[in-house]
């Protein structure tokens, strides 16, 4: 397998354990199911997104990671799609989900 194929593998698999952590967020009994509701459209986006950040970065570390969910989560907040105090969850859980995503990246 070749370097770029071999990249793409480890994206995808970072995607799956994004997914994951997304999944956390809306079953975490939280403020309620409306707030599941509001923010469930936009999870599935900022995966989407993050994924794209982690794979344009050269490398994949925890700083590249926290950056790309901190640009994508911002520009949610800033947009008004999501409340700082949901900015600030989605944010922290993602970033506790690291490892699990850097460990599916690597396989």
């Amino acid at each position: 397998m070749d370097k770029k194929t071999m990249k793409g593998v480890g994206v995808g698999l970072a995607v799956g354990a994004l997914a994951g952590a997304i999944a956390g967020i809306l079953l975490a009994p939280k403020s309620g199911k409306e707030t599941r509701e509001d923010i469930k459209r936009y999870l599935i986006e900022m995966k989407d997104k993050i994924a794209e950040e982690i794979g344009d970065a050269s490398e994949f570390t925890k700083e590249t990671y926290q950056t790309a969910v901190k640009k994508v989560v911002g520009a949610y907040e800033k947009g008004k799609k999501i409340s700082t105090k949901q900015a600030e969850e989605i944010q922290a859980e993602l970033d506790e989900n690291f490892e699990k995503v850097k460990k599916a990246a690597k396989k």
